[in-house]
């Protein structure tokens, strides 16, 4: 589509930027829902509302029919479709499309807010519930590229995309962007038993995170937090025996806590090993993911040779592997009966 408004010639790298990108698993500053939020700087889309790109809304409405339901601020379906037609500002749609594109792909989101971001013109804070943070989080980038697809080639152009998630897609395109959310949901969606759990949490206004990709839910927050694993609960130690064996989730869920843990990344490749190694400083401890009685964890890597070496010595223990900070100091090991350290 061509804007005859819009001057021949006129190309800029780079229109819509990426400048920040936030996950909030709990409640927060801008609502108690979990949300994501994408700081987006709309360059010289800023001069361009929806009312004032020909062909913009049909065009999104084509590739995103479900749009037509959603209330806006008007409550009621066809309340956004009505505000693009009067004119609003992309980074209101591209916060509707990210919320539509994880409904199409199975979850149940509805919640989001646009707003501008004081004494910076034309930037903007897109926030949108999610269910899975990973769903989430790449549907807001396809958000972003399926709203660039659609503008006259004359504005298109969208930086830091990989801030808010890494793409599968060599290009993007719609039909395989949805095919990958979809797959992504299904691959990690509750069973039945926890599923049926979290609706009940829900239903009587308990609010719940998912702290894996697998069936760990956290249930409320604070001193009233409550952990389930499927039928298990936090009332037995069999959860926190489980989560201590996953040396990833251990360390995220010690450094949400306020506690001291080093820093560290998942890889998947001795190439990835060694990249990740030099972000977080030589040397550094690699270990198997669920290992256990030490079984393929080195310390005090401090080349590339070590670093390569250490990675397969721990994947011969694990599929998944962990390169961390290392932390000097003493090693205890407690043993505690009948809630006497012995």
């Amino acid at each position: 589509m061509n804007n005859p408004e819009i001057e021949p010639g006129l190309q800029p790298a780079q229109t819509l930027r990426v400048q920040e990108v936030a996950v909030y698993r709990g409640p927060h500053l801008y609502s108690r829902t979990k949300m994501v939020r994408i700081q987006l700087d709309l360059g010289r889309v800023e001069q361009y509302p929806t009312n004032l790109l020909p062909g913009f809304v049909d065009a999104l409405l084509k590739h995103v029919p479900g749009l037509r339901e959603h209330g806006c601020s008007y409550g009621e379906p066809g309340g956004l479709v009505l505000r693009m037609e009067e004119g609003t500002w992309l980074g209101h749609v591209a916060e509707h499309v990210a919320i539509e594109l994880q409904n199409m792909a199975g979850a149940g989101v509805a919640r989001g807010k646009t707003r501008s971001v004081t004494n910076m013109p034309g930037v903007y804070n897109v926030m949108f519930e999610y269910e899975n943070e990973d769903v989430g989080l790449l549907a807001g980038r396809f958000a972003l590229e399926l709203v660039n697809f659609l503008l006259p080639i004359e504005l298109q152009g969208l930086a830091g995309a990989d801030m808010i998630a890494p793409s599968p897609l060599a290009l993007f395109a719609m039909p395989e962007a949805l095919r990958v959310l979809r797959a992504m949901h299904s691959e990690i969606a509750f069973g039945p038993t926890t599923a049926s759990i979290v609706r009940e949490a829900e239903a009587r206004s308990i609010p719940w995170r998912r702290l894996d990709n697998s069936s760990l839910v956290q249930l409320g927050y604070g001193k009233h937090i409550k952990r389930i694993r499927a039928s298990c609960s936090s009332l037995t130690s069999e959860i926190a025996a489980e989560i201590a064996s996953d040396k990833e989730l251990t360390n995220r869920l010690l450094i949400e806590a306020g506690l001291p843990a080093p820093l560290g990344t998942v890889v998947s490749s001795a190439e990835v090993a060694v990249e990740a190694a030099r972000t977080l400083g030589l040397p550094v401890v690699i270990k198997p993911v669920d290992g256990n009685h030490g079984r393929g964890v080195n310390i005090c890597l401090s080349t590339q040779s070590e670093v390569e070496w250490g990675f397969e010595q721990a994947r011969a223990h694990s599929s998944q592997v962990l390169v961390e900070q290392q932390f000097v100091g003493g090693d205890h090991r407690i043993l505690v009966i009948g809630g006497r350290l012995v």
